[in-house]
């Protein structure tokens, strides 16, 4: 990014913003932490409860505690936000692919509301059964009614979604207005 200024100084103001401008650590440091509160203020907004509505369920806030999970960290020559691995905010810059893990065969799929959020293990033994609908779709089944708890997958493809993070032209804003307040910052210091 190429910041040009211009301005009528004194010789301490310019030995100010000199002094200041000397290493982008400090820089660095703001940009960080002000492109992390931005994200979790970003993620904290995103009202996506499609599925849980769908379902009639409360949604899980995945995003909201997504947010108090990033952290901002940076060096001389960089300014980073760290997102989890686990936040599935990945797919806001390509396709996610998610399969079965841990010697498991089948991903669980909430179909109901008493589901939606909640892994199959967390049920007490003889409230779920295997079945086959339809003759040819795999699922869980609650046992006092014979609901469909889970529909069972193999993989589950997600298409990329760049709207799950703030857009590169957003974070370019935000970090011309980081940097023109620390060289106001600077300027008044002076």
């Amino acid at each position: 990014m190429n910041v040009q200024i211009r301005f009528k100084a004194s010789l301490g103001t310019v030995e100010a913003l000199r002094d200041g401008l000397t290493t982008m650590e400090n820089v660095n440091a703001r940009l960080a932490v002000e492109a992390m509160q931005f994200t979790q203020r970003y993620l904290r907004g995103l009202n996506r409860h499609a599925t849980a509505e769908g379902l009639g369920a409360a949604p899980t806030l995945h995003h909201e505690r997504t947010a108090g999970r990033l952290e901002a960290a940076s060096d001389e020559q960089f300014a980073i936000l760290r997102i989890p691995r686990s936040s599935g905010l990945g797919r806001a810059f390509h396709d996610v692919v998610i399969l079965p893990g841990s010697g498991r065969q089948f991903l669980t799929i909430p179909a109901d509301a008493r589901t939606y959020g909640r892994r199959a293990g967390e049920f007490a033994p003889g409230d779920l059964t295997f079945t086959i609908v339809g003759g040819r779709y795999p699922a869980l089944m609650f046992t006092d009614g014979w609901t469909v708890a889970f529909w069972l997958a193999r993989k589950v493809e997600q298409k990329q979604d760049r709207s799950l993070l703030p857009s590169d032209q957003i974070y370019r804003a935000l970090s011309r207005r980081v940097i023109l307040n620390y060289i106001s910052e600077l300027r008044e210091a002076a």
